[in-house]
């Protein structure tokens, strides 16, 4: 288990997700959802055991704790581009309690990913946020972060009726 600071009166301490998490993460997500306006998320207890749970899934969720209380999650994967050569990893969320946030729970956990990131090889860390999100934009920023001037996302829905 690895161990960081929060605020100068918080000692974290960061551990991969166990399935008996589940319903920390639920709330997590759910609170982050609300925050940019979207739905409940559909996360059910099979699709996070097979998305976030053990060395084999895709992703990988951290989870920043206080004694036994989950404070907030990460989750990331790693990408590597043909073309370049170079290895990303893509941060798909990260969430801080409401009840903890201010408290260096999310600069915590970023360091983390930062961390994993480097130890992998990965020479950048990229993600998207809502476009309203003020407030992530101000978190990000003050961690250094800039917009990606090289990239412009995209995205596919896939309907049931298409193959």
């Amino acid at each position: 288990m690895m161990t960081g600071r929060g605020s100068e009166n918080d000692q974290l301490s960061f551990r991969w997700a166990l399935p008996e998490d589940f319903d920390a993460v639920f709330g997590l997500a759910s609170q982050l959802a609300a925050h940019i306006e979207a739905d409940v998320p559909p996360l059910t207890v099979e699709g996070f055991q097979t998305c976030y749970i053990g060395s084999r899934s895709p992703m990988r969720l951290l989870l920043a704790l206080s004694g036994s209380r989950v404070l907030g999650m990460i989750s990331w994967t790693l990408t590597h581009e043909l073309y370049s050569g170079d290895t990303r990893v893509y941060i798909s969320d990260l969430s801080v309690d409401s009840a903890a946030r201010g408290r260096g729970v999310g600069t915590a956990l970023m360091a983390q990913a930062k961390a994993w990131a480097r130890a992998h090889g990965a020479g950048k860390l990229g993600w998207e946020i809502w476009h309203q999100n003020h407030i992530a934009k101000a978190f990000y920023e003050g961690l250094g972060a800039k917009i990606d001037e090289e990239a412009v996302p995209y995205v596919l829905t896939l309907k049931d009726d298409e193959l």
